[in-house]
């Protein structure tokens, strides 16, 4: 059986292909396209990638892009001797101005007591403390401070770097007197080019005459490729690779200077520029021309009634890109004196301070003060103190007389030092130092340990500091204050109070943490309703405080920390808009005015529904970075990671939240707004698409306020920084006091003095600030309004919040004492509240006497022990006590 099948097996046909062939392969079908129509998803997908490639292509754009900075044109002033005269003078019947010529320092004469003010200490040779950079620096009427990208800066004298070289120029027009100063260590540097091409020589020679053209020729080494050999020639094409096409002509390095003028003259009358110089200069590649650092700028000084000017205009000062110019100080040493005068600095340090004369305090810090505060689109990395000034205005008094020195533009970029004796050199002085080219640090990589900086691209167009002394006849902190209020307030009408002002915060809400759902969500938190606000307004009516102003924080937008101001959203935990509205009308039959509080610059808690992107609506440092800004820790004084970051706002944004805060409340039917910020807070934004200047923010607050007072409103702010002055009806958390710096030895009301009788004001909130009464004692000092801070819940409630500070704010603990001190604190002072202070003075080491123009006085004893006047008149320890008219 077996057999017969392998017998059939055999007999089976074979086939010709190979067991894994399974054939030709068969035609492809093909099948004819449709167009179909796009569905609606396919439109979802196909905008959704766009947007995606749209929002990727801006990042890319604004990570990468990189502004080209121009170069500002370097003006080279030469003083010639024999064509200028020794002296320049300008004189009116107050003040003799006198400008030696040959080394730009001046002495002012006030004619009335022949009191003489000098630019410059005259007897710096013999100062024994003082190193030589330091007398240089005495000498010099400006200081520049300039910088690298590595960040190392360095300070200029003028006296070195541009009198003793004579690269400047003095002139005189009318009633004013220039100097224009080129300030370096470099040579002259003349503007013709340094390399030309036969293609360039002949062009530049279009028009010249025989003799001129002969002229340019002979300054220029003439290079071919047949006069070049060897080593040489390779040199030469690899620095001049053009000379292969055609002859190169480099400039003599020996060329005198009457030819170097000669040459600078006849370019100058073909159109040669100092653009065309520097894209020449690119091209030279020559290592007989180093470049140092340089800088010029001009300084035009006038005369008024009771002082002098000094102007800089920003559109006439150039520098070098590779030494960006960062700070210039003016007159820094105008009117020191030494450590054998009698005398004292006034430093804009909370309402004023004062800096004896050779105080002996050589271990303490230097006194500096930012004016109007930090700028907030610079970064930091900790904060110890916050140094600013409300005002820019420092003071100096020497043996008789006295002046005052007051930024009349440009105080936004800055800062008030003084210094006394013992510590650089023999001379006590104070300065105005300009910050003047921002810059910003950043990380190269991780691999390297080195900073780098990135600079402003330019100096504000337009722009220009001015600054004016005022003198006065005595050295008295008194009569500087005097001529201040005359510079704030000539021709203003005086307040129409019959009652001390009163304001009172109500704090509507915070945010804090919540449970939702069973998950955590920050959302706002009540601690003051609309109707309880509205209950607090009638009780404290009931009181019959009259002249009372409430500032209602916290009561839009999810809080005290708000989110953009964009849209005026009402809290439905307090109430809703209805309950908003229910408030106002109930306090319409009282005369609490009502000022909406809110926050126009900054946004916190970013969310998609918030109508806020950041990286469209943040401002922007120097380095392109947004303006993400940190709270600080009191404790190690850096970043606080643990408290929410918030932005500040481009300037547009700002204006359209000011702008919805106004319209809202004269819609609502309120008394007036209240900024948070602005008023307070002043901060560029260096986006290179929009820049805003500090100078030109403080302008757009100033407008936002006077709408805001043409549409019938009140403007309430905090702190007061004299720009507001003009629009503002009351001032809140004022400093009355400063910092106390270890330097300072007394207190002054110096601002205050200039603004009583013309402005509201109160310090800081009595039931929370460090110790009431002494809050109470420097109100009473300075004829201040008092302030509280009030809600209604419970301390309890603010536990697991950032909001400790209001721990004493629960009115119910608060209000019999609100009412006994205000009944007792009006009853007092309210005869002084219309009235202008006319003097103030220490009667001893604690206790102080202000005295009013309607004769009335106030005595102040900040000590623990009891006092009694000349005249036999009791003040209390830590008390005060007003008199009608003293004996």
């Amino acid at each position: 059986m077996k057999d017969e099948k392998e017998k059939k097996a055999k007999k089976a046909k074979r086939s010709k292909y190979p067991d894994w062939y399974i054939g030709p392969p068969k035609p492809m079908k093909t099948k004819t396209f449709e167009f179909h129509k796009p569905t609606p998803k396919f439109w979802v997908g196909f905008g959704f990638t766009l947007a995606i490639l749209g929002f990727i292509t801006y990042i890319v754009i604004r990570l990468v892009m990189v502004a080209q900075a121009v170069q500002p044109p370097l003006e080279y002033y030469e003083y010639n001797e024999e064509q200028q005269p020794e002296t320049y003078i300008l004189e009116n019947n107050n003040i003799k101005f006198e400008l030696d010529s040959r080394t730009t320092q001046f002495t002012v004469t006030q004619k009335k007591n022949g009191h003489v003010w000098y630019s410059n200490p005259p007897a710096v040779q013999s100062d024994k403390i003082a190193l030589p950079s330091e007398k240089n620096n005495m000498r010099s009427p400006l200081l520049v401070k300039y910088s690298t990208q590595n960040g190392t800066d360095e300070v200029y004298d003028i006296f070195s770097n541009s009198v003793e070289r004579k690269f400047y120029t003095v002139s005189k027009n009318g009633q004013e007197i220039r100097v224009d100063y080129t300030i370096g260590q470099m040579d002259r540097e003349y503007i013709f080019p340094l390399i030309l091409y036969q293609s360039d020589l002949e062009k530049w020679e279009e028009g010249l005459s025989k003799t001129d053209t002969r002229a340019l020729e002979r300054s220029y080494h003439k290079y071919t490729m047949s006069s070049l050999k060897g080593d040489e020639r390779d040199a030469m094409i690899a620095k001049y690779p053009k000379i292969e096409e055609e002859p190169l002509y480099l400039v003599f390095e020996t060329l005198q200077n009457h030819i170097k003028e000669q040459m600078e003259v006849l370019f100058a009358k073909q159109g040669f520029t100092y653009e065309d110089y520097l894209e020449n200069k690119e091209l030279y590649k020559e290592t007989n021309i180093k470049e140092v650092p340089a800088f010029s700028l001009s300084v035009i000084y006038k005369l008024d009634d009771k002082g002098f000017s000094v102007e800089i205009p920003f559109d006439e000062i150039s520098y070098r890109l590779k030494y960006p110019l960062t700070q210039v100080s003016v007159l820094p040493y105008f009117g020191a004196g030494s450590n054998t005068d009698t005398g004292f600095i006034l430093v804009p340090d909370g309402g004023g301070s004062l800096i004896n004369f050779n105080n002996g305090k050589t271990r303490q810090n230097t006194y500096y003060a930012d004016c109007y505060g930090w700028d907030y689109a610079m970064d930091r990395k900790a904060i110890v103190t916050e140094t600013r000034a409300t005002y820019p205005v420092f003071g100096i008094a020497n043996g008789d007389s006295g002046f005052i020195s007051i930024i009349n533009s440009g105080a936004e970029y800055a800062g008030v030092t003084a210094e006394i004796a013992g510590k650089l050199g023999s001379y006590n002085y104070a300065r105005f130092d300009y910050k003047m080219l921002h810059s910003e640090e950043f990380d190269v990589s991780a691999r390297t340990t080195s900073k780098q900086y990135i600079y402003e691209n330019a100096l504000p167009k337009g722009e220009v500091i001015k600054q004016s002394f005022v003198f006065v006849e005595a050295p008295s902190y008194v009569d500087m204050a005097k001529e201040y209020r005359n510079y704030l307030f000539a021709g203003a009408k005086k307040t129409q109070n019959k009652d001390i002002p009163l304001a009172v915060e109500l704090i509507g809400a915070v945010e804090k943490k919540q449970q939702v759902l069973g998950m955590p969500k920050t959302k706002p938190y009540a601690l003051t309703t609309y109707k309880e606000a509205a209950d607090i307004i009638e009780q404290i009516d009931e009181m019959k405080l009259n002249n009372v102003s409430y500032k209602l924080s916290g009561f839009i937008n999810e809080g005290i920390r708000s989110t953009m101001l964009n849209k005026v959203r009402f809290i439905k935990s307090l109430g809703g808009k209805g309950g908003f509205k229910k408030l106002v009308k109930s306090t319409e039959d009282s005369s609490a005015k009502l000022y909406l509080d809110g926050s126009v610059q900054t946004q916190y808690r970013t969310g998609l529904f918030k109508g806020f992107f950041k990286y469209r609506d943040a401002a922007r440092f120097v380095s392109d970075e947004l303006c993400k800004l940190s709270e600080y820790s009191t404790i190690w004084y850096g970043k606080d990671d643990g408290r929410d970051n918030y932005y500040l706002l481009r300037q547009a944004l700002r204006d359209k939240c000011a702008d919805v805060l106004t319209k809202s409340a004269s819609k609502l039917g309120l008394d007036g707004i209240s900024y948070s910020d602005n008023g307070k807070t002043l901060s560029s934004d260096f986006n290179e698409k929009h820049v805003t200047t500090r100078a030109s923010a403080r302008q757009a607050q100033q407008d936002k306020m006077k709408d805001a007072n043409d549409k019938g409103l009140g403007v309430m702010v905090n702190a007061g920084n004299d720009y507001t002055l003009n629009y503002v009806d009351f001032i809140t958390n004022m400093e009355l006091h400063g910092n106390d710096y270890a330097i300072v030895d007394k207190n002054v009301p110096f601002y205050q003095i200039a603004l009583h009788g013309y402005k509201n004001y109160a310090g800081s909130p009595i039931n929370l600030g460090y110790e009431k009464d002494q809050l109470i004692l420097e109100s009473a000092e300075t004829g201040a309004g008092l302030y509280y801070s009030f809600m209604q819940a419970s301390p309890k409630k603010l536990q697991d919040t950032n909001y400790t500070e209001y721990y004493s704010s629960c009115f119910d603990s608060w209000k019999d004492e609100l009412e006994d001190s205000y009944n007792r604190y009006n009853k007092e002072l309210a005869a002084v509240a219309n009235c202008l202070i006319v003097d103030h003075e220490y009667v001893s080491e604690q206790v102080t006497k202000t005295t009013f123009d309607n004769g009335y006085v106030v005595y102040v004893n900040f000590g623990y022990s009891d006092f009694w006047t000349s005249t036999r008149q009791h003040i209390p320890e830590r008390d005060y006590r007003v008199f009608a008219v003293e004996d």
